[in-house]
């Protein structure tokens, strides 16, 4: 019984959508296509930060084994690509020119080094920052397409109102239901871009947090 309503309700969506006019059905498919994006972009972050939070535990365990920087090269120099490879190939070649100049390790040394790794980290940031502003902007601007889908939809049901010259429910009622269907898909594209964006906003805070840890045990090593 609950399968065969929910039948019925799919089909009478299908059918609003189907019967409703050019601008609710251009508004309907704007929605879809954020909402397609937003759900490819979440996807494709979530397996990101997951490998990068891997990596980066991997990296920091590494870190607190050895007793010198010499051997975080050996197990490394030829690691995979992730930020925390970035981070230690950063510091790598930030160490090698700074012998080239001036052999041993100095205070100036350890803070060019500190810079480095800042700036590194901040590159990273960026990196793992990019494409969660669509979600931000899905989040934003999709409920306000589907109001404008609805209002849009109630001015027809009124001009309708007008043209038949009666206000029966059986004439205002399916030009309203129409209208509404794009807020509700607006709402339904907007929903999981906010969710998602600030439960990414949270990882990623994570992540650069672990950063910051991995760069300080790296100048630690230097020193030792």
């Amino acid at each position: 019984m609950e399968l065969s309503n929910l039948n019925m309700y799919t089909g009478g969506v299908l059918s609003m959508l189907y019967s409703a006019g050019p601008v609710a059905k251009a508004v309907v498919l704007i929605l879809l296509c954020f909402s397609i994006l937003s759900w490819t972009i979440i996807f494709f972050k979530i397996r990101q930060f997951n490998k990068t939070e891997k990596d980066g535990e991997r990296f920091i365990k590494t870190l607190k084994e050895i007793d010198s920087f010499k051997k975080l090269v050996s197990i490394y120099k030829s690691g995979s690509d992730n930020a925390f490879y970035r981070l230690f190939i950063a510091t790598y070649k930030g160490l090698s020119s700074t012998k080239s100049e001036n052999p041993g390790i100095t205070k100036e040394t350890l803070e060019r080094l500190e810079n480095i790794l800042k700036i590194t980290i901040s590159e990273e940031a960026e990196r793992l920052e990019r494409r969660l502003s669509f979600l931000a902007t899905t989040a934003n601007t999709a409920p306000f397409i589907g109001l404008f889908g609805t209002v849009w939809g109630i001015m027809d049901a009124f001009r309708e109102i007008g043209l038949r010259g009666t206000t029966s429910l059986a004439v205002v009622a399916p030009g309203i239901s129409e209208a509404l269907i794009t807020t509700a898909i607006g709402l339904a594209a907007a929903i999981p871009a906010v969710l998602a964006y600030n439960y990414f906003l949270g990882r990623l805070k994570g992540i650069l947090s672990k950063m910051e840890n991995a760069s300080i045990y790296l100048l630690n090593s230097i020193e030792k």
